[in-house]
């Protein structure tokens, strides 16, 4: 199994370089989603821009996330001084354990909401990849010139996500009653957590999420 040492001493980082290239790195998403969500015309570039920008996401953030390892804070995303108190959250990734640095007391909560993404890993998948791959899909039979309900499509999409993302934002509110594990299984890209820190990415799940839940259930039901 590989895995990730947290240096005795970690290295010296700027603190706002470090923070400004985890915001542009995050905002990646964004850019796919109002790619595939939005699909401005034509739709077949922004679905091979949405596309490209998703395989390309990871080729960046996954040495950002190696590079901040040792001095982020996995939960709150302050930068840590070298010399400054610390604990070590072990986060399982595949075949990789990497040791993640969170500053004192922050270590139950990230350890918590991994948790718990971890117990519900298949209704969250499924409640993610699903509606992906039905709007891809849709997506492509567009592009192709065919004839599909691509809003009605995108409104299930916004809903499903919203829903799914908001199990794992307030699901986090359980996960705080379960017992710990170390390390703990992390069953999403574990680069994206980096970013921002996943203590504002359940800000952004609660508040989107609601979004999306509301906009699509109102094309559905015919009130928007």
């Amino acid at each position: 199994m590989a895995s990730h040492p947290s240096p005795a001493t970690p290295p010296r980082a700027r603190p706002l370089a470090v923070q400004i290239t985890g915001v542009l790195l995050f905002l990646f998403i964004p850019l796919v989603l109002y790619l595939y969500v939005g699909h401005p015309e034509p739709v077949w570039l922004s679905l091979l821009a949405g596309v490209a920008l998703m395989v390309g996401h990871r080729r960046l953030a996954r040495p950002y996330m190696t590079r901040v390892l040792p001095v982020k804070c996995v939960w709150c995303n302050r930068v840590l001084a070298p010399d400054a108190p610390s604990e070590v959250l072990e986060v399982r990734a595949g075949k990789e354990t990497l040791r993640a640095r969170c500053c004192p007391g922050h270590r139950r909560g990230a350890a918590k909401y991994f948790a718990i993404l971890d117990a519900w890993r298949w209704p969250l998948r499924l409640g993610i990849f699903v509606p992906l791959l039905l709007l891809l899909g849709a997506l492509l039979l567009t592009a192709l010139g065919r004839d599909v309900p691509l809003a009605t499509v995108t409104a299930w999409f916004r809903l499903l996500i919203g829903i799914t993302v908001n199990l794992a934002a307030f699901g986090y509110l359980l996960g705080l009653l379960a017992p710990e594990r170390s390390p703990v299984e992390v069953p999403f890209p574990v680069h994206n957590f980096f970013l921002l820190g996943v203590r504002a990415l359940l800000w952004v799940f609660r508040f989107v999420g609601l979004w999306w839940i509301w906009k699509g259930a109102s094309f559905l039901l015919g009130v928007e």
